[in-house]
């Protein structure tokens, strides 16, 4: 019977619903007077029940012929153990493909393009049409205003229109964490064979993390002269210009340069805007055009900040049963007026904060603090790791921040890092209940 529920409740649903959200519900239960459904995500279960509890109540009717309740409970990841899985072999040998995940959403058709980015974006679809033309390809510009967006958007056109060249997408601390293993386990020339020779087109995103870490940037000057004097095609985001990066050699930079460098603006409010009517869309809602514009008008170009209040309007909505019409906005998305660039990022850092004691059943004090009991050392080092790859801070800001010394915040980077490339699935799965807990709990304030 359980099975019969799902097989009817994916039929009514889209593939992209389905998949963005129904993939990891399963029946826990189906007793006389009730259907118990659960999920390990916490914003999940909380946006099934406000946003598609009318279809799963038709789909149960039908399964079952009867007239039954449901509800959605969350349940945590396993956490039995704390450890990664043990390493295997360097990273190179084990994931030979040389692609890397890309984010289906992140397309030319998705990037709204205004008068400030005319000119990135039409170069950028003039590099995929044509690789190697303008080489190095640099593109520089504050966070959350869409450099990975456009990246990615770049790696997608030259797979579909060029299926035969390898395309290599990566972060410069994978890049990083890469050689560190194929050193340890004597493979560096199977990492740079990867890197140097199987390459046709390499992306580089966040290349300011390899910012005073001489030896990858040694590495990276011989790959980057290899790559370019083959004519191979070479893009790097960054959230500063070449000549921002301090304590990057001058040969690096001079490299850099010897291309096209191009920033990525803050949007306008007119692309604000429309921005905001598009990514409503991909959540099927039909945002009004006034409350479309007053999101435009309070939100500045963080374009994460923007979606943030969307995800928090339409949860809000579904919650207390309200349409989105312009007082309604007001009222939910007050608190993204007028708040300065130091206080919105304390309030980015408390929500993190308390999610992480959410999940990881520790204090703020315990993260803060110098516990070496297991999981409070676990607690601190996935707060570090998020604050650095899902925030963009520095390693000086988050020592700053934690008042932890530089080593333990690099050491802590590091070693969540490693868990995740090898695909280490309760670290994963922490970091995503971690996240979607911060989403959950900004959307409810």
């Amino acid at each position: 019977m359980s099975h019969r529920i799902i097989r009817i409740l994916e039929k009514k649903l889209s593939r992209k619903t389905w998949d963005n959200w129904f993939t990891t519900l399963e029946i826990k239960e189906i007793t006389g007077d009730k259907v118990i459904f659960k999920v390990g995500n916490l914003f999940v279960k909380d946006w099934l029940q406000s946003r598609y509890g009318k279809v799963i109540h038709r789909a149960i009717q039908e399964a079952i012929g009867k007239d039954l309740p449901f509800e959605i409970i969350y349940e945590s990841p396993s956490k039995d153990a704390f450890e990664p899985e043990e390493y295997k072999g360097p990273l190179v040998k084990k994931k030979p493909l040389l692609l890397s995940e890309l984010n289906p959403e992140y397309t030319f058709e998705n990037f709204v393009v205004g008068p400030e980015n005319r000119a990135l974006f039409e170069v950028a679809q003039e590099i995929a049409r044509s690789p190697g033309k303008f080489n190095p390809f640099f593109i520089y510009g504050g966070v959350g205003l869409g450099k990975t967006h456009m990246l990615q958007a770049i790696a997608h056109r030259i797979i579909e229109l060029y299926p035969e060249k390898r395309v290599l997408y990566i972060t410069s601390e994978r890049f990083m964490n890469d050689m560190i293993e194929a050193i340890r386990g004597g493979s560096i020339r199977d990492f740079r064979e990867q890197y140097r020779k199987k390459a046709d087109v390499l992306l580089i995103d966040d290349i300011q993390f390899l910012i005073g870490k001489e030896g990858t940037q040694r590495e990276l000057f011989h790959t980057f002269n290899e790559l370019h004097d083959a004519g191979k095609q070479i893009i790097i985001c960054s959230d500063r210009t070449p000549d921002e990066l301090n304590g990057f050699p001058d040969r690096l930079i001079s490299r850099f340069q010897m291309g096209m460098v191009m920033e990525i603006a803050s949007p306008s409010k007119e692309t604000r805007y429309k921005i905001a009517k598009r990514l409503a869309i991909r959540e099927s809602v039909e945002l009004p055009d006034d409350v479309a514009m007053e999101l435009a008008r309070r939100i500045d170009g963080n374009l994460r900040r923007l979606r943030g209040a969307i995800i928090k309007l339409i949860v809000q909505s579904g919650i207390y049963k309200e349409e989105i019409d312009l007082a309604f906005a007001r009222q939910i998305i007050g608190s993204f007026q007028t708040d300065s660039p130091r206080v919105r990022a304390l309030t980015e850092v408390d929500h993190l904060i308390k999610a992480v004691e959410k999940v990881m059943g520790v204090t703020r004090e315990e993260i803060m603090g110098v516990s070496r009991t297991k999981n409070v050392v676990k607690a601190r080092q996935l707060f570090i790791y998020i604050l650095k790859q899902e925030y963009g801070k520095t390693v000086q800001e988050i020592a700053q921040l934690t008042g932890k010394k530089h080593s333990t915040v690099i050491h802590s980077i590091k070693k969540i890092s490693n868990s995740v490339l090898r695909d280490n699935k309760y670290i994963k799965d922490l970091i995503s209940e971690i996240n979607n807990t911060v989403a959950t709990d900004f959307a409810a304030s």
